[in-house]
């Protein structure tokens, strides 16, 4: 007995062939770009042939976004993962930077050391009183 429906592949060959005037039709670069979306479409003829409800043109158009789609994942993954690789570098830097600043800070300069010394160098002098002519007297007290 032969078979009544065709198979998955025939009939991908038979929509391709369908596609030959179109893509002629397209600039060189477009064709380029239409065969690559061929080659998509084939990579799921197998799970294709499960779907006999859907047409076959159908099938090919969701593989190709299937596999378009899974580019595009893997590619905003990437950039993704570049973003943090980026985002973590500025802030090793930062944090590099604010390592910088804050033993600049806590490490005494020598300008620093002279203002401490010179306030204790103060308090250690004696205090002279001015020599005034004039004395205190009290005036509740009588003598």
């Amino acid at each position: 007995m032969g078979r009544t429906i065709a198979s998955i592949t025939q009939t991908w060959q038979e929509e391709e062939a369908a596609l030959n005037r179109f893509k002629r039709a397209l600039r060189k670069d477009d064709q380029v770009i239409l065969d690559e979306l061929l080659v998509m479409s084939r990579l799921h003829l197998a799970e294709a042939s499960y779907a006999s409800n859907l047409y076959p043109l159908d099938m090919y158009l969701i593989a190709i976004l299937l596999e378009v789609y899974k580019q595009l994942k893997a590619t905003q993954r990437q950039l993704f993962d570049h973003d943090q690789h980026k985002d973590q570098a500025r802030l090793e830097e930062e944090d590099v930077f604010l390592k910088l600043i804050t033993n600049y800070l806590e490490v005494p300069r020598e300008d620093q050391q002279e203002e401490k010394a010179s306030p204790q160098e103060e308090e250690e002098l004696p205090i002279a009183e001015p020599e005034s002519c004039c004395s205190y007297s009290d005036f509740e007290e009588a003598p």
